[in-house]
């Protein structure tokens, strides 16, 4: 089965999805969610041999197409390095030391790249959105990073709670409400991928198109539009992991009865995320604003479909794990092919290729 768009999308109009509230998910998929149900939910794609095929995102703007930046590429060139740090985007990129993966490329399944560009194509049509750009900024998730950062999610989770007489399954429970627990058998894989090993889940923000400046490695960070929560916020010393539920704000305005103007701002901007991707048929995963699948295990009990259409996007030979692990350089040629040799050199020097 391939994705397609719905039949109206051209024509959905966004002039109200300021004003159209987020609603809770509703508490049975929660359960679900929460008993990890979704990982028993079965998938039609045979894991093969072979990886699968992914596209690569630009990291450049381009109109009627989203873009890419990604979040946990730290080698930058020295430089380019801000304050003399290598820098993630977000809390968990930025605790831990050295390289977390190693292409500064973001990569989806072909069907995710496509219904991203409708999503960019709604926000042009309408004029209080056509100054935003949707940025991608976590795609496909080779097994070793999300290894690096469930590991570093959970020591975090260890540290905060060491004066708790917490199990460690409780401590595990807690780690995996937002960060995917990285399986290294093969069978568990197979029937169980975590989201974004899939190819068919993506972390994604909305910046203003006039302050996009790719020659500087950290420009994303100022030109984010507001959502009242950093990216990966999970680690903030008074919030933790709150502010980072999609529907955070709407209950802040259900219990206050009104907002302060910033926290609106953050409302707002967060139903314009979450309508624009809901409305080409991704779900959003609701502890985290800025995560939706489309195609996977989490998709299909969210969407309550019988089967999911993606599993690992890897391949598996025998007991033993195949993926791509010269990602930067296949990416690289990917991109190459399909843009002129200029800004494929560019983007070669820019990320030290």
């Amino acid at each position: 089965m391939k994705f397609r768009p719905s039949a109206n999308f051209e024509h959905k109009e966004t002039n109200d999805f300021k004003a159209v509230p987020i609603k809770e998910t509703p508490k049975n998929i929660r359960e679900k969610v929460e008993r990890k149900e979704w990982r028993e939910i079965p998938i039609t794609e045979l894991v093969t041999r072979e990886p699968k095929s992914l596209e690569v995102i630009p990291n450049r703007f381009r109109p009627d197409s989203a873009m890419a930046w990604p979040a946990y590429y730290k080698t930058v060139k020295e430089e380019n390095e801000e304050d003399g740090r290598q820098k993630g985007l977000g809390e968990l990129a930025q605790t831990i030391e050295g390289e977390i993966q190693s292409s500064p490329f973001i990569k989806v399944r072909p069907e995710i790249k496509t219904r991203l560009d409708y999503a960019q194509q709604i926000l042009n049509q309408n004029p209080e959105t056509m100054n935003f750009q949707l940025v991608v900024v976590d795609g496909y998730r080779r097994i070793d990073v999300q290894k690096k950062l469930f590991d570093a999610y959970l020591n975090h989770v260890r540290e905060v709670n060491k004066d708790k007489k917490l199990s460690q399954e409780q401590i595990m429970t807690m780690a995996r409400k937002m960060v995917s627990e990285a399986p290294t058998d093969p069978e568990i894989l197979q029937k169980s991928p975590p989201p974004h090993s899939t190819g068919g889940a993506v972390d994604v923000v909305l910046v203003h198109k006039d302050k996009i400046d790719t020659t500087s490695d950290y420009w994303l960070q100022k030109a984010m539009i507001p959502f009242g929560a950093q990216f990966d916020e999970m680690m903030n010393p008074v919030y933790h992991d709150k502010r980072s539920e999609t529907v955070f704000y709407e209950k802040e305005l259900t219990e206050k009865g009104s907002l302060e103007p910033e926290e609106q701002e953050a409302l707002e901007n967060r139903r314009i995320l979450y309508h624009t991707l809901t409305g080409v048929g991704f779900s959003n995963y609701f502890t985290e604003f800025w995560h939706y699948d489309l195609g996977d295990q989490y998709n299909a009990v969210m969407s309550e479909k019988p089967s999911a259409e993606f599993g690992f996007a890897g391949g598996i030979e025998g007991d033993q794990i195949n993926e791509d692990l010269d990602a930067e350089k296949s990416a690289f040629a990917a991109y190459k092919t399909s843009h002129d040799s200029e800004e494929a050199e560019r983007v070669r020097h820019h990320f030290g290729l």
